[in-house]
């Protein structure tokens, strides 16, 4: 009998995750084992090949960063360069919702769409065009299902989600609403942009859009900012503020949220 100890070099699988650019290494410890078998044949023996299986793969825990501030303080920005750094998934409430209540729906918005009632679709869109925030049950419907398919974790979710909540009502709205499969805690982030009025201001004009409704909007953040970031704190959220006025640089807001162990690790995977 020979006894063969050659230990077999680990083997890398690269798999493709959901469609996205994540790499998840998969390390099979094979060993030629010192157990052999006697053939009855001419006196051969043979090896016995034993291949360890692989530990099932955990699942990163939910990672949602909710990214609030008032309009034009850079969310849309800040996001997408947020995304492409990281390899995020950026849920952009308000364009989502634009695309959801047009008549040509696409992506997410036109999955979504069928789950609505016509009577749900009608307040989006009339709360849209206004530029005001529709009734409090209707937004965060769309937030659950957007976030959670069908009322199911995704594997590994990391997202952005882009503007909401702008009230406090929604908040709470919400989490009742995916409390028996998602509560807020120590992985769920807020990135909170301060920008003053005349900035933003100037960026909105500079938009085309109507000054009276930028108005509306700003005082509406002001005046429920404080109260949806108390909330959140209380729920165990990990809350970074950061001012983005004149001089800020948008790519800033890497360094910035390095500070995200998860955001980080997970990218890394």
């Amino acid at each position: 009998m020979r006894e063969v100890k050659e230990r077999v070099k680990y083997i890398n699988y690269i798999v493709s995750s959901r469609g996205t650019n994540d790499l998840v290494s998969l390390i099979v410890d094979a060993h030629i084992v010192n157990t052999t078998q006697t053939m009855s044949t001419e006196n051969n023996t043979q090896s016995i090949l034993r291949i360890s299986a692989p530990e099932p793969h955990e699942p990163s825990p939910p990672l949602l960063i909710f990214v609030l501030g008032p309009p034009c303080a850079g969310k849309s920005t800040i996001c997408t360069i947020l995304a492409k750094h990281f390899n995020l998934d950026h849920f952009s409430l308000g364009d989502e919702l634009r695309n959801l209540v047009s008549s040509n729906s696409t992506g997410h918005p036109a999955r979504i769409k069928c789950k609505l009632s016509v009577e749900e679709l009608q307040d989006l869109a009339k709360n849209v065009k206004a530029g005001t925030l529709a009734p409090s049950n209707r937004t965060p419907k769309y937030v659950r299902e957007r976030i959670f398919p069908d009322s199911v974790v995704p594997p590994n979710i990391r997202i952005l989600i882009d503007g909401f909540p702008r009230g406090v009502d929604r908040w709470e709205t919400f989490k009742e609403s995916v409390k028996d499969i998602w509560q807020p805690d120590g992985n769920t982030w807020v990135l909170a942009l301060c920008t003053n009025r005349e900035v933003a201001r100037e960026r909105f004009v500079s938009r085309g859009r109507a000054g009276d409704v930028f108005d509306k909007r700003y005082d509406s953040h002001e005046d429920s900012i404080g109260d949806i970031i108390a909330a959140m704190k209380q729920d165990g959220m990990n809350v970074i503020e950061c001012e983005t006025g004149l001089g800020f640089d948008p790519q800033d807001i890497v360094g910035i949220v390095e500070s995200i162990s998860h955001l980080v690790e997970g990218n890394q995977a």
